[in-house]
């Protein structure tokens, strides 16, 4: 069986070499070592250096150091349990397909588990502060069973840039009944959350997802989202390509950003977008923005699989 399974925390517990002040060096010299995770890690967090230091600045010494003391005692068993595991799941998990690995490292315990796409397959990655912090470190094996789960499925349904538009359609038709029942008796607020989180999950070339509400004087305003932080919270109808969505109530989808004139820079990452308007008894009443960091991403199969969502949110 190929090697799927790597512990990188002593990578991670080595910030308890560093004084609290110097966390943040400390998680610089951490991303240079695993830059495509811990990129997706504050990405799917919405975080950036600012934020980053305030995250990093609630953490707490003496929760880590204990976590490193637990591990370096129980570390070794319940590696050996997994690995024993794996063992009987080859066949099942595909490792031939040598498209997945599982990274044990530390975060800020936001999530239990995250997959990564890379250039070089899926990195499952764990987080172990997350579980510490809530107590599901004391049956490893299960949280590494969950993450394989979900990687497996996963695997059945995202959608990748590489894929024709045929191809996109068929997930997409799968995507939106399941998006459609997770949805099912949330307030407006919280389908938005999930849904931002549920195309970013999904779907490899939305790489900043989010909601932006009209505050009813012509102006939008940032709601929801996944992504790096945005200094456009607040947006004027007519400004930039969501401007121009809410105030033409048109779909705009923009190829390449670069010749777009009216086009406001959230990231030099950005490379097209689709914008569209929500529209409520005749008034906007918001929109659903999504960069990508390809050209072209966008294809027709995109535009109605999200239609179907924002008047689904609408209806709702």
């Amino acid at each position: 069986m190929r090697s799927i399974f790597r512990d990188f925390t002593y990578d991670y517990f080595s910030i308890l070499a560093y004084p609290k002040e110097k966390w943040h060096d400390f998680w610089l010299i951490y991303r240079e070592k695993h830059p495509r995770v811990l990129e997706e890690y504050m990405h799917k967090n919405n975080l950036d250096d600012s934020s980053l230091s305030r995250e990093l600045e609630r953490l707490d010494r003496r929760e880590i150091d204990r976590l490193s003391q637990y591990w370096q005692e129980a570390g070794p068993r319940e590696k050996s349990r997994v690995l024993k595991e794996l063992g009987t799941m080859s066949a099942d998990l595909h490792l031939e397909r040598e498209d997945f690995v599982i990274h044990i490292l530390g975060g800020l315990g936001k999530q239990e588990h995250l997959i990564v796409p890379t250039s070089k397959g899926n990195v499952v990655m764990i987080d172990l502060l997350h579980c510490w912090k809530n107590g599901s470190i004391n049956d490893f094996l299960a949280v590494v069973n969950r993450a394989l789960e979900d990687f497996l499925d996963y695997s059945r349904i995202h959608v990748r840039n590489t894929m024709n538009p045929q191809q996109r359609e068929e997930r997409y038709t799968i995507l939106h009944e399941r998006l459609i029942k997770e949805l099912d008796g949330l307030s407006f607020e919280h389908r938005m959350k999930r849904t931002v989180a549920f195309l970013d999950k999904y779907i490899e070339h939305y790489n900043w997802t989010g909601f932006y509400l009209s505050d009813g004087e012509n102006y939008l305003v940032l709601g929801p989202y996944v992504g790096e932080p945005t200094e456009h919270t607040r947006i004027p109808f007519g400004r930039g390509i969501c401007g121009q969505a809410a105030e033409t109530r048109n779909v705009f989808l923009v190829p390449d950003v670069t010749k777009e004139s009216n086009y406001l820079s959230c990231s030099p990452k950005t490379k097209s977008e689709i914008v569209l308007p929500l529209i409520k008894e005749e008034r906007v009443i918001g929109e659903l923005d999504i960069d990508s960091h390809f050209q072209n991403s966008f294809f027709d199969s995109d535009r109605e699989f999200l239609e179907k969502i924002c008047q689904f949110l609408i209806d709702s």
